[in-house]
């Protein structure tokens, strides 16, 4: 994994509240494992698109799968450069006016041209999903070559990257500080909620220990 501080190009460069913005590799790539989920941006035609979709970071690359004839997947391969954002949402910022108000949150930006993966494919695509339920693909079925042949796995070099996070109380013109207005934020937390079982388990089959843990989590993304 290549350690320190991103190359800050135009395109990543925070301008405004400049001292949100965060250029270090060791502290983009942390965000960007605490999460699976990811909007993806890119052009068909001229047009563009923002699709969200599962991603895993391996080293100093973003990977994305899906099938053979995903749409995306091709067009991320015809060498255009690929927008990936990944965002926490971890607060409502109420603030006195409604100019001020805001919301404390964590993201990351990543820029990069895929590249078409064939090897190692069953391996990366079992991270995938111990990435999202650790401990879940040693007890599945393995995939099948045909299964492996209808999957497309892409990999985009984090190129250029840069997160961005504000936290903290709001921030109100001085003279509204003794307006009498409540002010304040409200935290938010994304956590496993509930089980629901495939009807065609059998009755008496227990979950297995992997979501027992999965559900004992008290936050998906501190």
């Amino acid at each position: 994994m290549t350690s320190g501080e991103v190359e800050v190009s135009e395109r990543i460069k925070v301008v405004r509240l400049s001292g949100r913005g965060v250029y270090d590799r060791e502290e983009i790539y942390p965000l960007l494992d605490k999460s699976f989920l990811c909007h993806v941006g890119y052009t068909i035609n001229g047009e563009a698109r923002v699709l969200p979709t599962a991603y895993i970071r391996i080293g100093d690359a973003i990977y994305l799968h899906g099938h053979l004839q995903n749409q995306m997947m091709h067009a991320l391969l015809d060498g255009q450069t690929a927008c990936i954002s990944v965002t926490f949402m971890d607060g409502l910022v109420l603030a006195r006016t409604g100019f001020n108000h805001s919301i404390n949150y964590r993201s990351v930006t990543v820029f990069g041209k895929a590249e078409r993966v064939e090897d190692h494919k069953a391996e990366i695509l079992d991270k995938f999903i111990d990435h999202i339920i650790p401990g879940r693909a040693a007890m599945i079925r393995p995939a099948t070559p045909q299964e492996l042949n209808a999957t497309l796995l892409i990999r985009i070099p984090i190129e250029e990257a840069v997160a961005k996070v504000r936290t903290g109380e709001p921030h109100d013109k001085e003279s509204d500080y003794d307006s009498g207005i409540w002010a304040g934020v409200i935290n938010l937390r994304t956590y496993p909620e509930s089980v629901e079982v495939c009807p065609r388990l059998e009755a008496d089959m227990a979950k297995p220990e992997h979501v027992e843990q999965y559900m004992a989590q008290q936050s998906l993304f501190d």
